[in-house]
């Protein structure tokens, strides 16, 4: 009998500590019928309000993956990432294609995927276009952002969004035989920067802002970049900045602790609450 006891109790013990078993949560794909499309997500099981990330321009999902186990095994909670329309394994209607429909479309996948009542979301760079436009369309389910290196209103005029429109110009048939997702992301540019201006001073909800030292400009527009963002951030009190100065846009890339500790801390004061 002790023999018979000593072996179950080693083979639990097993099963809690081999790598990829009971303790590691479960990461599923799946495609997602939006309407005339359908968009790739990559979902990490877990209980709560989820987490949903919101790549930059010209990635997919797939840049995030590497924080998914770390958040997971400290709040457990479902994390959520997606290929943009265009972008991945995600189809596109290049009918219908813009900011707008897309955070329509984002919202009708959450619902489909079952997650309906509240989210908290992390965006990079041009992901916080949508991700801003997602907030203000449905302000009392988002309790809380972390913004990696977005583009700020402050930094991103509508004179500057047509002179990189117009430097993309001469590439335009190159990038759409590259990347659909990225040649409408071009050409919508000007209408999604229009959106920015629109939404950006109504967001309301507790946000984090995390700053690249290296931003994606050279001087003196990354000088501009960074104080155009804390001026952002400086908006409103219950927003948090901070600035990590030797990472470059990426900071998750170069700062990977940095980034996973802000979620969690601005998770748990917002999603716990």
């Amino acid at each position: 009998m002790y023999g018979l006891k000593y072996n179950l109790l080693l083979s639990v013990l097993l099963l809690l500590t081999l790598p990829g078993l009971a303790v590691k949560a479960q990461l599923r794909d799946t495609m997602i019928n939006v309407g005339n499309h359908s968009l790739h997500f990559t979902v990490m099981e877990g209980k709560g309000i989820p987490i949903v990330f919101e790549s930059g321009a010209g990635n997919d999902g797939s840049v995030w993956r590497k924080l998914l186990e770390p958040l997971s095994s400290k709040l457990g909670v479902p994390l959520i990432t997606y290929d943009r329309a265009g972008f991945g394994k995600s189809e596109i209607d290049t009918v219908n294609i813009s900011l707008t429909n897309e955070v329509k479309d984002l919202k009708t996948a959450l619902q489909q995927l079952g997650y309906r009542d509240r989210y908290f979301f992390v965006a990079h760079s041009f992901g916080g276009n949508y991700t801003m436009k997602f907030i203000t369309t449905n302000p009392a389910q988002v309790v809380g952002t972390v913004m990696i290196d977005i583009v700020s209103p402050y930094l991103m005029t509508m004179e500057r969004s047509k002179s990189l429109k117009k430097e993309y110009a001469s590439e335009l048939d190159n990038i759409k035989k590259e990347s659909l997702g990225f040649y409408h992301l071009v050409l919508n540019y000007e209408a999604s920067t229009a959106v920015l201006h629109e939404v950006a001073g109504k967001i309301n909800v507790p946000m984090t802002v995390i700053g690249s030292g290296k931003s994606p400009f050279e001087e003196p527009d990354r000088s501009l970049f960074i104080a155009a963002l804390k001026k952002f951030a400086d908006q409103k009190n219950n927003r948090r900045y901070l600035l990590a100065q030797n990472a470059e846009h990426h900071v998750f890339y170069d700062e990977p602790d940095l980034v996973i500790d802000e979620i969690v801390k601005l998770y748990q004061k917002t999603a716990f609450e």
